[in-house]
């Protein structure tokens, strides 16, 4: 029988090919994965329906336990042990990452390993595939010599499982069951792709050198040498696996639906490109050495506006495409019971005025460490300093993205000064013809002069989640790491006090905010809001303090070091999608901060 019940969150790990991912249990299931794409519908969903969503697991005879897993050092192949009354099993699951795979669409491959290291062990590998989100029924034929490929097709999607015996039916699904001799590894080779197949005969050894090599040549390339190097490292090849190699954009998790508070509604799918995401990647990956991987989204978010040159919304798909509508569901059940599972996203739509500061801080970013490559990007500077004078006095969503209605969220007031701030610099920089450049300017000093008016609060003694309204919001951590103020101004230390003080749990983590959002349900405290006033200790030279907070909120990831986007303020679960990207870009950030505040160096800014 499968495993029962869900899992923590926690006890998933992550493997990739740079196209999509897959989540597999502590136990060796694989409980979702998505094909071909990590925007494709899912084939295996037990994460969000432990009875219905499908997954592809291991049985051993007589039972098995959980012992111990890792990733093979300086990969993202994942080695899990399990123990059974008979000895020892050991699975190495992998995708296979190539180079140049933007021109091998059809050439997907999932790799499962599976050896007994002490004694002779009777195995089985079981399949239950259930395409479409858990919904629909896919078409099966056993091929192959021997009958060792199963052949799975459902509209146009391809799927062939080959392995050393026969696939056999039991009741819906699949088996193939495996006589293991002690360290003698047998394979089953998974090839998936959009719209067609090939048989060919993998050699999975081959296949685990070639994506060993792959991913030791990568990490290689890294230049991070500060403290907490293995958090660090973990965290730059799991940024790695959420890029979409055709494109060069990022996903901000590979899952939908996984609740920022068990049992709420507070559901997304996160399988999409939030521009707001992009000077935090840009920035973390620039600061690991990884000039390519920023140089591909620079232009990849050229390529975007060249298709919609009037306008931007908050997130695109990974092809820069616009329609993400929002669909529920129903027949899933959600992580325990968690309603509704959703796809597709409703905020892609909302008014949100920080995605244009983020998108000029990219920019200009991008042009501190020596690149500005993306034309289109270049191009668009003068018409989005043109949107933002126009603009910024409007209410928004925000960053949080809101469902109760707009307001004047000091953050996207912020971030239209970062547009202006950032877009005439970087006119300047490329010498670009600015027409208007006298009312920028003035608009530019009109956005700061409210912000540090009504933005700013006598009674909180801190900055306000929205002009004239008191309430705190952990954005305001960001006003020193924008350059908006200097970090030892006293409005800015009196505002990190007000945060520690009312703003975050007994552990010192940090909510985004308190009040009332226009949705039912508690969430959280939240990690990159957590990392950002890690950040703020250190600017502010308090580098004891910034360590603990730092290393208290990382002994919160799991044992392979991935991290949610939220933890539970009483458990300290995982909570959200997961691994959640702005968490582990966070994380580099931080521990860069610690370095240099350790090192008396300043502030870590290049703005």
């Amino acid at each position: 029988m499968p495993p029962t019940g869900y899992r923590p969150i926690s006890d998933y790990g992550i493997i990739g090919d740079l196209h999509t991912a897959a989540l597999i249990s502590r136990l060796g299931s694989i409980d979702w994965m998505c094909v071909p794409r990590f925007d494709s519908p899912a084939v295996f969903a037990r994460i969000l329906d432990s009875e219905h969503g499908g997954a592809m697991w291991v049985e051993v005879e007589g039972g098995m336990i959980a012992d111990s897993r890792r990733y093979l050092p300086g990969t993202n192949i994942l080695e899990t042990s399990l123990s059974s009354p008979h000895g020892r099993l050991r699975i190495q699951d992998f995708m296979v990452a190539r180079e140049g795979r933007r021109t091998l669409e059809h050439d997907h491959v999932l790799v499962r390993i599976l050896e007994a290291p002490d004694a002779d062990l009777e195995a089985s590998v079981h399949l239950d595939a259930r395409p479409g989100y858990g919904k629909s029924q896919a078409r099966f034929k056993v091929a192959g010599e021997g009958g060792s490929c199963l052949e799975l097709s459902h509209r146009d999607l391809h799927v062939h499982l080959d392995g050393p015996g026969e696939w056999l039916a039991d009741a819906g699904r699949w088996v193939q069951k495996l006589h293991l001799r002690r360290g003698q590894p047998q394979a089953v080779v998974m090839r998936y792709d959009g719209d067609r197949s090939y048989q060919l005969h993998e050699d999975a050894k081959e296949l685990l050198a070639t994506t060993r090599r792959y991913w030791g040549e990568w990490i290689g390339r890294c230049r991070y040498d500060g403290p907490y190097q293995d958090l660090v490292l973990r965290s730059a090849l799991t940024l790695k696996l959420l890029i979409y190699d055709p494109e060069g954009s990022i996903v901000a998790a590979p899952t939908t639906s996984l609740p920022e508070w068990v049992g709420g509604p507070r559901n997304w799918d996160y399988r999409y490109t939030w521009l707001r995401d992009s000077s935090f990647l840009i920035y973390a990956l620039q600061l690991l050495g990884y000039q390519e991987e920023a140089t591909n989204f620079m232009d990849w978010l050229g390529r975007v506006h060249q298709r919609h040159p009037r306008s931007w919304q908050t997130m695109y798909g990974i092809d820069g495409r616009t329609d993400l509508r929002e669909v529920e569901l129903d027949h899933l059940e959600g992580y325990r019971g968690s309603r509704p599972v959703r796809i597709g996203n409703g905020a892609a739509h909302q008014l949100q005025l920080d995605i244009y500061g983020e998108t000029m801080d990219s920019a200009f970013l991008h042009l501190s460490f020596g690149r500005l490559e993306a034309p289109h990007v270049r191009t668009s500077l003068v018409d989005m300093l043109e949107h933002v004078a126009g603009s910024w006095e409007h209410p928004d969503n925000g960053i949080w993205e809101v469902r109760g209605g707009k307001r004047h969220f000091l953050y996207s007031k912020l971030l239209c000064w970062v547009a202006m701030d950032r877009g005439l610099r970087l006119a300047d920089q490329l010498r670009l013809d600015t027409p208007h450049r006298d009312r920028w300017v003035w608009t530019r000093e009109q956005i700061r002069h409210t912000i540090l008016t009504r933005g700013w609060s006598d009674s909180l003694g801190a900055f306000r989640q929205a002009l004239d309204e008191d309430a705190l919001d952990a954005t305001a951590l960001m006003i020193p790491m924008l350059n908006f103020l200097p970090p030892l101004d006293p409005r800015v230390r009196s505002t990190v006090q007000a945060i520690q003080r009312d703003l975050t749990d007994g552990n010192g983590f940090v909510y985004r905010y308190r009040r009332s959002d226009g949705l039912e349900g508690n969430e959280g405290t939240f990690l990159l809001c957590s990392f950002w006033l890690v950040n703020n200790l250190c600017m502010q030279r308090q580098v004891g303090p910034a360590r603990d907070l730092f290393e208290r909120l990382v002994a919160h990831g799991n044992d392979l070091g991935l991290f949610s986007e939220e933890l539970d303020p009483e458990s300290g679960e995982l909570l959200g999608n997961f691994p959640q990207a702005f968490t582990h870009l966070a994380i580099v950030n931080a521990a860069a901060h610690i370095e240099r505040a350790e090192e008396n160096r300043g502030p870590l800014t290049d703005r």
